[in-house]
């Protein structure tokens, strides 16, 4: 492919520096813009730190000025704890399941809307709009006072890097509190509706922790739900000799959202952890208040806990992955975002037989948002259908 300016902007493929490092310092200190770091890259040492009392997620107890997000990620028990139990019914297996006709109606709309013309760019036209519009009716939000979905998209990555773009966190701060407002003036089944009610019966102790957790869900709500379903779509395109899976038994369509979710790693890797004391492990020290950051992205490819890592390989009896995390800070929506990817999945391969690639897979460009890494565009031909 051609080298041009747009291409040199793109992210490289991090795997082979991932696998170097795993090999030669698992546990590695850097040095970066924000200061030092100690980077993980084994699945071992990985699983086990997120887990480790010994590291706290709440930046502001170490002097840092890092971004809130929402209360949750940058908090630690008993806070933490008090913030997740008021939105984690909406967010039980159960409470998922419910969801199915809400998702397969989005991913069916999705399609209606570009199946007749014979092309389309999966990220922008299909795997944009399912979890913007599933996780705005969880939330409550209707269409009338909902955001652009491509303006909604760059405003949630801005307001969510580290440094936090001052506009955008503004702009996307002001929103939030418009549609709390509008909540509270039409309450609904809904779940901004019920964080209101445990607002008024103290369970949160501050509208600033409504608006945090809202915020929180709306950014994390779609933008890692995006790069799932748009790289699982790549890689079954890229391998039609398991494109079949997406419209197997469920199981099998749950081992290609696992492998996809493993494979690309849709989240690189963890926020900022501090040691709240000295740790001793992989053969270093890191000393209490030293910064850590887990890569998660690296620890599903450790050959140490998957055999043949750099294989695409959908695999019901594969080992569990930490696409998600592990442990307190586990992804709370991570329920939905695989039925959101196995329903997505299943639509479009069901709805659009014909569908195919319409560049080589190794000239799609991939970009790198914060902690998110995702494909920048996948255009895509097919047969018009009627």
């Amino acid at each position: 492919m051609e080298t041009t300016e747009e291409n040199k902007a793109a992210f490289p493929d991090p795997y082979p520096d991932f696998a170097w490092m795993r090999e030669s310092m698992p546990v590695a200190r850097l040095h970066t813009a924000t200061g030092p770091v100690w980077l993980v890259t084994s699945f071992r040492h990985c699983r086990a730190l997120l887990t480790d009392p010994r590291l706290s997620n709440d930046a502001h107890v170490h002097g840092t000025s890092a971004k809130t997000y929402g209360g949750m990620l940058d908090s630690d028990p008993p806070r933490h704890d008090r913030l997740r139990r008021t939105v984690t019914a909406a967010f039980t297996p159960r409470a998922v399941e419910n969801m199915r006709g809400l998702v397969t109606a989005i991913c069916e709309e999705a399609v209606d809307s570009f199946a007749d013309k014979g092309s389309c760019e999966l990220l922008r036209d299909y795997a944009t709009p399912i979890p913007i519009g599933v996780i705005m009716a969880t939330l409550g939000v209707p269409d009338a006072e909902r955001l652009d979905n491509q303006h909604m998209v760059r405003l949630f990555t801005l307001a969510s890097e580290q440094a936090g773009n001052p506009a955008a966190v503004a702009e996307a701060d002001g929103f939030v509190e418009r549609i709390v407002a509008y909540k509270r003036a039409n309450p609904g089944d809904d779940v901004i509706t019920t964080l209101l009610a445990a607002l008024d019966r103290g369970e949160l102790v501050d509208p600033r922790e409504v608006v945090g957790i809202v915020s929180l869900l709306m950014g994390a709500g779609h933008t890692t739900t995006m790069s799932l379903i748009t790289s699982a779509c790549l890689r079954l395109l890229q391998h039609p000799e398991v494109r079949a899976l997406s419209l197997g038994e469920p199981a099998q369509r749950r081992a290609v959202v696992e492998e996809a979710l493993r494979y690309d790693g849709t989240v690189q890797a963890s926020v900022d952890r501090f040691a709240v004391e000295e740790i001793e492990i992989a053969g270093v020290t890191i000393a209490r208040g030293d910064r850590v950051v887990l890569s998660l992205a690296a620890a599903n490819r450790d050959p140490e806990r998957f055999a043949e890592p750099d294989l695409f390989d959908p695999d019901p009896g594969k080992p569990s992955n930490i696409g998600f995390g592990h442990g307190l800070h586990v992804c709370l929506g991570a329920h939905l975002a695989r039925l959101e990817g196995e329903i997505a999945l299943e639509v479009l391969f069901r709805r659009l037989p014909t569908l195919r690639l319409d560049i080589p897979a190794e000239d799609v460009l991939w970009d790198l948002e914060g902690e998110l890494r995702m494909p920048r565009a996948v255009p895509v031909r097919f047969d018009p259908v009627a």
